[in-house]
């Protein structure tokens, strides 16, 4: 079964126009909010979705096509976005990142890292490389961000910081040990980090989304990969029975980054159809 997502094969925007909030309506209105890992899936809708409530977004990935393109898309409908080419795992490159943040905005109100990914393997089958790899996009990658923005976020007065998890730290998957592993270290450090910096009205929370529908769960054709079709395991997990997509995950991150979570911190959603109760 295909799925219709917001974007074609290689990552651009298919929607025809975004539609922006009223001014002044903006749940995250003139918000400074740097997303890494937004050139595709969960990033972008989240890109997309700040951008309509009026936020000034950042948005960094490899991809550089992609986020380029993407960008200026929605520059043309009236949202005020910007697209950086920062390898995460590269501290170099995240300081100069946060150079140019300072410089054009010079300020950060919103984090959000939710750059990403997964190397299934067998454990005894698993290699250092992949270990490596693994702790270094869910760990060291987020180290270099917060350590350039918690100092511009304790200097202006606060922030917000949204850490992506996983639903697999609490509940892991089949040949997922350094996934897991990597994950639950995210969902941990941020409840350690709110403790820390939590004095300087900096909130700092985590996202654990469940299984979601993204370029990494489809084929070539857009078809959704048999464990999460209709029927298949993963759906069954969910108390919800069914999927999430990405903009699911967006509106999420949305509320929790916005004033209405205001007195929110040291928390972990579980934005996961029900999986983990």
């Amino acid at each position: 079964m295909a799925i219709k997502m917001d974007y074609d094969s290689k990552g651009k925007l298919l929607t025809e126009k975004v539609e922006l909030v009223p001014e002044g309506t903006g749940l995250v209105e003139g918000k400074v909010t740097l997303i890494t890992g937004a050139t595709l899936g969960i990033g972008l809708a989240m890109a997309t979705l700040f951008a309509q409530h009026r936020a000034k977004v950042i948005i960094t990935g490899i991809e550089e096509e992609i986020g380029k393109y993407n960008a200026q898309f929605l520059r043309d409908c009236g949202c005020e976005v910007t697209y950086y080419n920062a390898n995460a795992f590269y501290r170099n490159e995240i300081h100069d990142l946060f150079e140019e943040i300072r410089k054009t905005y010079g300020r950060i109100d919103i984090l959000i890292n939710s750059a990403g990914y997964n190397i299934p393997a067998h454990f005894m089958e698993a290699t250092e490389s992949q270990y490596r790899q693994l702790m270094g996009i869910h760990g060291l990658a987020h180290v270099y961000t917060l350590q350039e923005a918690i100092p511009m976020m304790q200097k202006q007065g606060g922030g917000v910081v949204l850490e992506f998890g996983s639903k697999s730290s609490d509940r892991p998957g089949d040949y997922d040990p350094f996934y897991c592993m990597a994950k639950a270290g995210v969902k941990l450090m941020s409840k350690s980090l709110n403790m820390e910096f939590g004095p300087d009205n900096i909130r700092i929370n985590c996202i654990c989304p469940g299984p979601t529908i993204t370029g990494m769960t489809q084929d070539n054709d857009g078809n959704i990969v048999p464990a999460f079709a209709k029927g298949g395991p993963v759906l069954k997990q969910t108390s919800l029975r069914k999927i999430a997509m990405p903009i699911d995950i967006a509106k999420a991150a949305l509320i929790i980054c916005s004033d209405y979570a205001g007195y929110v911190a040291g928390l972990t959603y579980n934005v996961d159809g029900g999986i983990v109760i």
